[in-house]
């Protein structure tokens, strides 16, 4: 069926026809080139039409079988990638190259090699950046906000960002993170590993690719948890101090008493009696602290989840010292960095002589003084603030002393119920 266009030309083509017969009908008629001109090719800066320089063999019109359609002189891929989604793309002003573009983009279909992103060619650093890292930093605590950019600052960007998000591969994945374990803890190497899966993560859900190569990539087990604890010299050390010797370069010696500051001391004695991280001691309001109920609300926790820990006694009358401001949002202990307050806790150790001691090693005690004490592990749980069992029992170290004490018990009752077998026999020869 001709199109309205044609059937005009095939009227007026008639109407010519007849004109020629008769002068003064053809003087009514203008030239067909200034109706149909031909049009020149476009120059540069040029903006409109171009005709088809490059007609198809058999003169069909092109596009529609093609996947390709003409537009102000260019040639455009028109295609459906892997998820069905249309793409239309700017390819190249000649149609030979245009249609070799588009029997690429087929095969790379094909192939699995475009799968449907919403920009197949965005890059890792790309999505890092104005996409990534503005929607998931206000998701995550300050210190591991902290440590989070530093992973990807530090690590992945500069190993996969130059990459596109459809490009990385889980073997180039598993080869970086093989090299991580040789470098670093597997404890490390997992949280840079967790960061990376996040971030495809993110990527498959907002549409920008269609799996995540990192998905089925398993962590490497972890070494178990320090099981560092004090004794109770090293807890009245810590919290009373104690005469060290110092010797100068030229060889003379002398005893002082070395003791914690007055505001390390309330961050020990605090971590001791709460089993508090210590961010969440130096981010404690007097908002935090009910008095009257004996109880400490710690809100800005590592998991982003509120407890509330009663106080003992001994941190109560702690608190009761402190000069306490008009305004309850005032910090209830010296504000101090959390990094302050490790590098000052390394000094005091070490001058007390106390080895292989850490501030985080407080909150093993607490856990396992709690334990040794025969608090049950759900109570512990909620004191810590875990959320996984598996972390509980994690920090619950029972110390060699009291094991031998549960030995001696056991040791006991064997005794006692030998004792027992044996006088027996002789109270039946008795009654005989």
């Amino acid at each position: 069926m001709s199109t309205p266009r044609e059937q005009a030309k095939a009227v007026y083509a008639k109407a010519l026809e007849l004109a020629r017969h008769s002068p003064a009908m053809a003087s009514g008629f203008p030239d067909p080139s200034a109706i149909h001109p031909v049009i020149p090719p476009l120059q540069s800066g040029e903006t409109g039409t171009r005709p088809d320089t490059n007609p198809s063999p058999r003169g069909r019109k092109l596009g529609a079988r093609d996947g390709l359609f003409q537009r102000r002189g260019w040639w455009w891929l028109d295609y459906h990638d892997a998820d069905g989604r249309r793409h239309r793309t700017k390819a190249a002003p000649d149609y030979q190259t245009a249609k070799a573009m588009y029997r690429s983009k087929m095969t790379a279909i094909a192939k699995g090699e475009v799968l449907g992103g919403r920009d197949d060619g965005l890059k890792l650093e790309d999505f890092v950046e104005p996409r990534y890292w503005p929607a998931v930093r206000a998701t995550l605590a300050p210190q591991w906000a902290v440590r989070s950019r530093a992973m990807l600052d530090g690590m992945l960007v500069p190993r996969f960002g130059n990459l596109k998000l459809s490009k990385i591969r889980r073997e180039a994945i598993e080869t970086w993170y093989a090299e991580r374990l040789n470098q670093v803890s597997a404890t490390t190497a997992n949280k840079e590993l967790g960061r990376l899966k996040h971030l495809l993560g993110r990527a498959v859900a907002w549409g920008y690719i269609k799996a995540s190569p990192a998905l089925l990539i398993k962590k490497a087990k972890e070494a178990p948890g320090r099981s560092r604890y004090l004794s109770s010299e090293e807890r009245a050390r810590l919290l009373n101090g104690a005469d060290v010797t110092v010797k100068a370069k030229d060889g003379r010696t002398w005893s002082v008493h070395r003791r914690p500051n007055r505001v390390l001391r309330l961050y020990i004695l605090a971590a001791l009696h709460t089993g508090a991280r210590r961010g969440e001691l130096a981010r404690l309001r007097w908002a935090d602290v009910d008095m009257r109920a004996r109880t400490i609300t710690f809100r800005h926790t590592k998991n982003g989840h509120a407890r509330s820990v009663p106080m003992t006694d001994t941190l109560r009358e702690a608190f009761a010292t402190l000069p306490r401001p008009l305004s309850p949002e005032a910090s209830l202990l010296p504000e101090r960095e959390p990094k302050v307050v490790s590098r000052a806790f390394s000094r005091l150790v070490a001058d007390l002589g106390i080895p292989n001691l850490r501030f985080h090693d407080l909150r093993h005690d607490a856990a396992s003084a709690l334990t040794m004490a025969g608090v049950s592990q759900r109570a512990v749980m909620e004191i810590l603030g875990h959320r996984d069992p598996r972390m509980t029992m994690r920090y619950q170290h029972l110390s060699p002393g009291h094991l031998r004490d549960a030995m001696r018990a056991l040791d006991g009752a064997f005794n006692a119920a030998e004792s027992t077998a044996l006088a027996a026999p002789a109270s039946e020869v008795q009654q005989r």
